[in-house]
């Protein structure tokens, strides 16, 4: 789908694994079968405006948050019913939720961090700040996990694989043309606002984010495009602990 729309589900709702109504019969199975199959959906699930697809593998999803979120409500009110698990599970959401005591703590609880960033003086001192980062699940620079090894499913091995890069993929860096340099643009002003937000001046954020954007346009430059990415025997290369 390419239109955008307002529309987007905002409430649970029951939805049925074959719906007769999803399918438009105005038209010739064997002209377009897809329009056939899918043209009542799609004409009653426009693109949300905020979105740049929209699936029925989309709308399940958004509806298994909204069932979550009901049950998050539920058990976040203060009631002494609740069991112990359902008081930490409720108690944590509430937590996440209180946007006024996030927004007056403001920059206080990421002080720690920002000050280990600060303390980089070297290379040398990178390991050591990245170990940690990604104990924390920012995963700068790369990505690290656990993932089945490609070539012999009994096994879980540790992954590393490229990452590190805000932008949807490598190619976003590199593209020539007019949507792709505006882009560029926005993304660079989008960072910059996140470094005024830490309260750096227009002027200093200003240079930290065309800095981002210089380490993030090297990062991609050593990575593989999505095509190249398809071919399994170049994302496979496992070695030892000690290689």
């Amino acid at each position: 789908q390419e239109a955008a729309s307002n529309t987007a589900q905002e409430t649970t709702k029951q939805i049925r694994s074959f719906d007769v109504e999803s399918m438009d019969k105005t038209v010739d199975p064997c002209t377009d079968f897809y329009q056939f199959a899918c043209g009542g959906w799609r004409k009653a699930n426009p693109i949300p405006a905020d979105r740049g697809a929209y699936s029925r593998f989309a709308e399940l999803d958004d509806n298994n948050h909204f069932v979550l979120r009901d049950i998050l409500n539920q058990i976040s009110a203060n009631d002494p019913k609740r069991d112990a698990n359902d008081q930490k599970v409720g108690d944590y959401y509430a937590s996440c939720m209180d946007e006024s005591a996030i927004n007056q703590k403001g920059l206080a609880p990421l002080k720690s961090e920002l000050a280990k960033v600060t303390a980089i003086k070297s290379k040398a001192d990178l390991p050591t700040y990245l170990a940690g980062a990604h104990l924390l699940g920012a995963r700068p620079f790369f990505n690290f996990g656990s993932e089945p090894d490609a070539k012999n499913a009994k096994m879980t091995i540790a992954g590393t694989d490229q990452g590190g890069i805000g932008l949807p993929d490598r190619d976003y860096y590199f593209r020539e043309d007019a949507k792709s340099s505006a882009l560029r643009d926005a993304y660079i002003t989008h960072v910059t606002n996140m470094f005024k937000l830490t309260g750096d001046s227009p002027d200093v954020a200003a240079t930290k984010a065309k800095t981002v954007m210089r380490i993030e346009t090297a990062l991609a430059k050593g990575s593989l495009d999505n095509v190249s990415r398809r071919n399994p025997d170049l994302t496979y290369h496992k070695m030892t602990v000690k290689e």
